[in-house]
Formats: C-alpha cells, structure tokens, sequence
C-alpha cells in the first residue's frame, strides 16, 4: 500500500513524541535512591562533629528496618553510623529538615540490630541524646514521619554532660525555697548509683544536687513536676555509701519530705528520660496539721470512743501520737487510733501530740463531752383477748434513772405485712430509778382482727433529736399476741 508524503510525516511525528515519552517515562522509574538508602551502605561518620545535606525524597524502606521506634510512621530511611573514640555523651538531630523525621540510634549488626536507650525521637525538629562507649559502632537510622523524605539535615556531635552529672559534682542548694531546671538530655547514670525504692528504671539518667543547713533542724519537701520523674534523697558521703532517707516519684501535688539535721549533707538525685523537662521544687516543709478524728462524737459511758490522729497532708502521714484522755488516763505513742472508754458523764479535755515521719509535731486539745441518755421500757400491758368492737386498754411503762426526759411512745399494730400506728404519746419522764411513767392507751379491736384470729402490738419509746439513747434495746418492746374473736352475739344484734 502506497502512503503520501503528508502520511509519512505525520507517522515519523508520532514516532519521535513516542520516543521521546519513553525516554522520560524511563527516566522517572530510574531515579535513583540516596546512596545511604540501604543499611549496608551507611555513610561513614569519621570525625566530629559531622553534618550532613542531602535529598531524601526517594528513600526507600528495607524489609528489615527495625521498627521499635516509631515503626508505624517511619516511611523512606536513610543510614549513618559512627564509631566512638571516647566515652561521653552523642546528640544527633535533624533540626532543619523541611519535613518531620523518625530519628534512632542502634547498636549491633544487620538482622540483630538493638535500639540504644533513651535514643528515639521524631517530630519537626527530632533530637537525640545518649551515652556513648568508646570502639561501640553506632548506626543512625533517619525516616520521614509519614513522608517519605524531603530535604534532610542531619548532625551528630559530642557534648558536655551536666555540670552535676556526675555525684561528686553534686550542685550545692544554699537556700530555700529553690527551684532548679536540669537538663537530663545531658545527664547519664554511673555504674555505682543506688537503688531507690520511688525509680523503676534505675538506668535513667540523673543529676545531683546538695543541701546542708547550718541553722536550727527544720523539715524539707522536694518535688518534680514532669511526668515519670523523681527525686530521692540520701545521705551519705560516697555512691556505695548511700542511704535512701526519702523519695518521691511524680505525681500531682506529692512531694518527698525530709528532715535536715545542721552539719548533715542531704543528696538529692533527680531522674527521668532523656529530654524529658524537669522542674525541681525545694521548700520548707509547712507546718504539721493534725487532727483528732474520734467516733461515736456524741459519746455516753457505754461507748468504747476511737480516737485516731489524721492529716489530709500525705507528707505527714503516718502520723505518731500520744494521747492525754483528760480523766486521769493516757495512751502511749502509736501510729494506731486508740480506745478509751470514760466511767462517767462530764467534759473531758481530750490532748493529741501528733509527730510526722520527718519530726515535725503539733499538739491539739479537744473537748469530748460524755452524756448519757437513757430511757427503757419496763413493761408492755395488752389484753390477752378480745372481740371485735371491743375497746381496751394498753399501757406502757416507761423508766428512766439519768436525765429529766421528753419521752414519746408510739403503739403500733402489725397487719399482717408491716406495722401501722394505733397510738401516739408525749409525756414528761422524770430522772428517778424507783418510779415508773404510765403511758395510757386504748384500741377498739375490728373485724379485720376477728378475721385474723389475733392482735400484735409493740411498742417503742423514743427521745426527741437529736438526743440519742444510750441503750436503744430496751426501747422496743413486743407484746404477746392477743386472741381476738368475732363479736358477740348481743352485740351483732345490736
């Protein structure tokens, strides 16, 4: 088939454009990841410090990336490692890059490769700091924080450890109250650091501070306020000679409380995570407010009164005490509440010394007022049969020995389920152990209680509020049941 020369152009056209979007169709697929994509191609860190430039974007992830830090997130990596020639700190970070990055640290060998404590960070500006051991090779592992990369930044160098890294550089405190902000990004922890009952990681990181007072003994609060911190307080006058004397891991308001004894050097370890913002507060303690917390509080001379000394302040608990019950009697110091019981009615001086763990005291008085009252029901009168229509007397005997009294008896009558009410009396009770208080009633029987066959009374006395009854088991008293019968015949007639 014969083509024109306007066709053979127009398929040579076609034929160039083809080409030329292979070409750069192929160029696209080839571009070439950043020479450190790969673990086994990391670039080399030999001196410090060291800074790096260079484009990410076309980092790749390997099947064996270790994914302890930020595993999720981390897209694209890139590989750096350095052999340490000294002991001290690294800081490595990525502040600079256009991009959020995953930043790591790594000791050991391909497919073992373990992540360095402390050393994961990710965000805009990622940073990393950790103790580094002299011939340990370390490998540095950059990712995009969900992105597979972008213009990166990377640096890594030495630096200084805290002033007061070390116990022997231990910051002198010379006053309260102080507060101090350590940086625990340059902290480390030494071989011979004690244990503290308050840290359960004992490998963090710590700074050192002291505090020896010349005046009078007087009570310490330390505190942090960062999360997963602490503060632990010792004495002693080496790291293998150290004794823990108080302790607080952080918490909202706790603090840690000492007494510090002139001439007596306190140390006061701060730990957390690398990085971590710390705040240390040091003051004096406030003073010790105790309290008498005593049960029943409107006590008679039947009751074993509990006395227990108590303090909304964790700081001051558990709290010591001794106790002067004001009859003549006194209970010995104990972190236990106590009993007494008091032989007779009358206001008794009741004084607590109260003394917190770190020595501070207080002493309080409070007046415990004992009275008795006491009413009793002596005898139950009901009739012991009855027939419908019929009305008939009860009547309750009240006693009392104590007090003058307002007594109120209440006659009530069981219907079966529950006891209703039939009758209700206030008289005057006179305190006199030889008389008794007749309380008169009168109940028309019905045919409600025909039908039952009998009548259940009780009764029951009691004393206006807020007077309480010493003895309220002999304020009720229930009668035995009264036959009741169906009216008489004269009396259906009628």
């Amino acid at each position: 088939m014969l083509l024109s020369l306007r066709s053979r152009g127009r398929i040579a056209a076609l034929t160039s454009i083809s080409a030329l979007l292979a070409v750069m169709t192929t160029g696209v697929a080839q571009a070439a990841p950043p020479s450190n994509d790969d673990f086994d191609n990391s670039t080399a860190i030999t001196a410090l410090p060291f800074s790096a430039q260079q484009d990410t974007g076309e980092a790749t992830e390997g099947s064996d990336d270790p994914f302890w830090c930020q595993g999720y997130h981390a897209q694209g990596s890139v590989w750096f490692d350095y052999t340490a020639t000294e002991n001290g700190l690294l800081r490595a970070t990525t502040a600079g890059s256009d991009h959020a990055t995953v930043l790591a640290a790594h000791v050991g060998l391909r497919h073992e490769l373990r992540g360095v404590t402390n050393a994961c960070d990710s965000g805009e500006n990622a940073q990393i700091t950790f103790p580094a051991t002299a011939g340990t090779t370390y490998h540095f592992m950059v990712s995009g924080y969900d992105v597979a990369g972008g213009a990166l930044k990377f640096a890594v160098d030495t630096i200084a450890p805290a002033a007061n890294d070390a116990f022997a550089k231990a910051e002198p405190v010379s006053g309260l109250p102080a507060t101090k902000t350590p940086d625990l990004s340059t902290a480390s922890f030494e071989a011979d650091e004690p244990d503290s009952t308050c840290v359960y990681n004992e490998a963090q990181p710590s700074v050192w501070y002291a505090y020896t007072t010349a005046g009078p003994a007087h009570s310490v609060t330390a505190r942090t306020e960062s999360y997963d911190t602490a503060v632990t307080v010792y004495t002693g006058n080496s790291l293998p000679e150290l004794r823990q004397v108080a302790c607080k891991s952080y918490s909202y308001g706790d603090r840690a409380v000492f007494r510090a004894n002139p001439g007596t050097t306190y140390y006061l370890r701060v730990t957390g995570d690398h990085g971590k913002p710390v705040k240390l507060d040091l003051a004096e303690a406030p003073p010790l407010q105790a309290q008498i917390d005593r049960s029943p509080s409107d006590a008679t001379v039947f009751d074993e009164i509990r006395f227990e000394a108590r303090s909304w302040a964790e700081i001051d608990n558990p709290l010591t005490a001794e106790w002067d019950f004001g009859d003549g009697t006194k209970a010995p110091a104990s972190t236990e509440a106590v009993k007494h019981h008091y032989a007779a009615d009358g206001v008794y001086p009741v004084t607590m010394r109260a003394t917190s763990p770190d020595g501070r005291t207080a002493t309080m008085t409070n007046q415990v007022t004992v009275n008795t009252h006491d009413v009793g029901i002596t005898r139950f009168d009901t009739p012991s049969a009855a027939r419908a229509g019929q009305s008939k007397p009860i009547t309750v005997s009240v006693a009392n020995a104590r007090y003058g009294e307002t007594v109120t008896v209440v006659v009530t009558k069981h219907d079966g389920t529950w006891w209703k009410e039939v009758g209700r009396l206030t008289l005057a009770v006179p305190a006199r152990p030889d008389r008794k208080v007749q309380f008169p009633f009168s109940y028309t029987f019905t045919n409600e209680d025909a039908l039952k066959g009998k009548a259940t009374f009780r009764a029951e006395a009691e004393l206006p509020y807020p007077v309480r009854d010493a003895l309220p088991a002999d304020n009720e008293v229930i009668a035995i049941a009264t036959t009741v019968k169906p009216r008489a015949a004269s009396l259906v007639m009628d």
